[in-house]
C-alpha cells in the first residue's frame, strides 16, 4: 500500500514515469469533475417534485453510491471504514435513529401521528436519509480521491470546476436579475450572485472549499505554473469578495482572520510572523472596505426586514428544546417541539431587542409563518439544527469532528484557513445539502489523515 501525507511546502515537479496517469485515471478525473459540479448545484428543480432533498442532484447518485458499497463489500468481504470522519458520522446517525424512534413512539402514545400534513415517522425517515446520503457521499468521494492516484489530475479536476464557477459568476453579473433562471427551482428575479445555489448566503463555502483545495494542490505543478495558479485563485476569490452580497460570508471571513491571527502569534518562526502580517493587513482592508456597508446592512435588516429575527428565533427554539430535552428530540418529533417553543422564542427576542437596541416591536412575520405548517420547518443554522436533533451528543460529535480535522491541517496554512471558515459557517448555513463542506472534510481526511490512511485498506495516493 502506498500512502502519502500532503505538505503545504512540498513541491513535486514531475511524477515518475511508471506512475504517470493511465486512461482509467483520466476517466476518474473526468468523473470527479462531474461530481464536483453536482456538488455545487444546490437549487436543482427536482426540489419542486420531491421536496428539499431534491434541491441537490446528489440524490440521483444514491443508487450509484449504494452499488459501489455493495461492490466493495463483495470484494473485501467486510464493511470498509477508512477515516474517523466516517466513524463519527456513522455513530451520530445510529444515535439519531434511536432518539428519533423513541420520541416518535412517545408522540404516538399520546395520540399524535402527524404534524399538520406531515407524518412524524415519514419526516423522521426522510431527514435520516439526508444523513445517510452525506455518509455515502463522503465515502464515495474519498474512494474517488484515492483511486485517481495523481495529484496533477486532482488539480485538473478542481481547476476545471473553479473555472466553470468563474464563468457562471461573470454571466450572472451580466444577466442579473434573471441569470440562469432555467437552472433554478424558481423563476423569480434574484439580484445577488448565487452561482448554482438558491441564495447568495450559501455560495461562500463553495468558493472557499474549491479555492483552498486548488491552492493546496498547486505545489505539485511546476514552479511557474504554481505561481500562475495561485494568482488565478486569488483573483477569483477577490472577485467574488467584491461582488457578493452575503453578510454572513463577510462575518465568517473576519472571524477566520481573527482565529488565524491568534494561532500565529508565536513570532519565533519566521513563517508565523509573515502570516500574521498578512492577516493583519487583510483585517485592515476588511475594516476599511466592508465594515461600513456591513453595519449599514445590519441596521437596515433589523429595522425593516425579518431575516435576523427569523435566524435568531429558530436558534432560540433549538436551545429551548435541548434545555428541556438534553438528548435531543430526533428528526421526526422535532416538528412538534419547534411549534411548541415558537411563541416563547418570539417573546424572548422581543425583550432582547428592546433591552439591547431599544426596539419596542420586532418584525416576526416570517417566523410566525411557521405556525400551522410543516413545510421547510427547521433551524436557520446547520449546527443548531443538528443540536436540536441530537442534543448533547451532537456537541460531542462536532467537538470530535473539529478536533480531528484541526489536528490534520496543522501542516497546511491554506487548509487551516478553509477549515476554520467552514466550522464558523456551520452557524449560518444548513448542512443537509452543503456537500462542498463534506467534500472538504473528506479531502482533509483522505490526504492529511496520515495515521488513519496507514491503518485503512484503501489505496493511498502516489506522487
Amino acid at each position: 500500500m502506498m500512502n502519502v501525507s500532503l505538505q503545504s511546502n512540498h513541491t513535486i515537479n514531475e511524477e515518475p514515469a511508471e506512475k504517470q496517469p493511465g486512461k482509467g485515471r483520466y476517466f476518474l478525473a473526468f468523473y470527479l469533475s462531474i461530481l464536483l459540479v453536482l456538488t455545487v448545484y444546490q437549487d436543482f428543480p427536482l426540489v419542486n417534485v420531491i421536496g428539499e432533498i431534491g434541491r441537490s442532484p446528489i440524490i440521483l447518485l444514491l443508487p450509484l453510491f449504494v452499488f459501489c458499497e455493495i461492490a466493495m463489500l463483495a470484494k473485501n468481504k467486510r464493511f470498509m471504514v477508512v477515516s474517523k470522519l466516517q466513524k463519527y458520522l456513522f455513530a451520530f446517525i445510529v444515535y439519531l435513529t434511536f432518539v428519533t424512534l423513541g420520541y416518535i413512539l412517545v408522540q404516538f402514545l399520546q395520540g399524535s401521528y402527524n404534524f399538520w400534513s406531515e407524518s412524524l415517522l415519514g419526516k423522521g425517515i426522510k431527514v435520516l436519509i439526508y444523513f445517510a446520503l452525506i455518509l455515502l457521499y463522503i465515502r464515495h468521494m474519498q474512494l474517488v480521491f484515492t483511486k485517481i492516484k495523481s495529484f496533477k489530475l486532482l488539480y485538473a479536476s478542481f481547476f476545471a470546476v473553479l473555472s466553470l464557477l468563474l464563468v457562471i459568476m461573470i454571466v450572472e453579473l451580466v444577466t442579473l436579475p434573471n441569470a440562469f433562471t432555467a437552472l433554478h427551482s424558481g423563476s423569480n428575479p434574484y439580484w445577488r450572485v448565487r452561482l448554482l445555489t438558491s441564495e447568495s448566503s450559501t455560495t461562500g463555502t463553495i468558493v472557499v472549499a474549491y479555492s483552498s483545495v486548488l491552492v493546496y494542490l498547486s505545489p505539485y505543478l511546476k514552479r511557474f505554473a504554481m505561481i500562475l495558479s495561485n494568482i488565478y485563485v486569488a483573483g477569483f476569490f477577490l472577485f467574488y469578495l467584491s461582488v457578493t452580497g452575503s453578510k454572513g460570508f463577510l462575518i465568517v471571513c473576519l472571524l477566520t482572520l481573527i482565529v488565524t491571527m491568534i494561532k500565529f502569534m508565536d513570532f519565533r518562526k519566521k513563517r508565523n510572523f509573515i502570516v500574521l502580517i498578512g492577516v493583519i493587513l487583510a483585517m485592515y482592508m476588511f475594516i476599511v472596505y466592508f465594515s461600513a456597508g456591513l453595519i449599514s446592512s445590519f441596521n437596515n435588516d433589523i429595522e425593516n426586514y425579518t431575516s435576523s429575527y427569523t435566524r435568531m428565533g429558530t436558534i432560540i427554539i433549538a436551545i429551548m428544546t435541548v434545555f428541556h430535552h438534553p438528548l435531543g428530540v430526533g428528526t421526526g418529533a422535532y416538528l412538534m417541539y419547534f411549534d411548541n417553543y415558537l411563541n416563547d422564542s418570539i417573546s424572548f427576542m422581543s425583550r432582547f431587542y428592546y433591552n439591547i437596541f431599544g426596539i419596542s416591536q420586532i418584525n416576526a412575520g416570517e417566523l410566525l409563518q411557521y405556525t400551522g405548517t410543516a413545510k421547510n420547518l427547521g433551524v436557520k443554522s446547520g449546527f443548531f439544527q443538528w443540536f436540536m436533533f441530537g442534543g448533547i451528543f451532537s456537541l460531542v460529535f462536532f467537538y470530535l469532528l473539529a478536533k480531528n480535522l484541526i489536528a490534520k491541517v496543522k501542516s497546511s496554512i491554506i487548509l487551516f484557513l478553509a477549515l476554520i471558515f467552514m466550522l464558523f459557517s456551520l452557524l449560518f448555513v444548513a448542512l443537509e445539502i452543503k456537500y462542498e463542506i463534506w467534500m472538504l472534510f473528506a479531502f482533509i481526511s483522505s490526504f492529511l489523515g496520515k495515521k488513519e490512511i496507514k491503518h485503512s485498506n484503501m489505496s493511498g495516493v502516489s506522487e
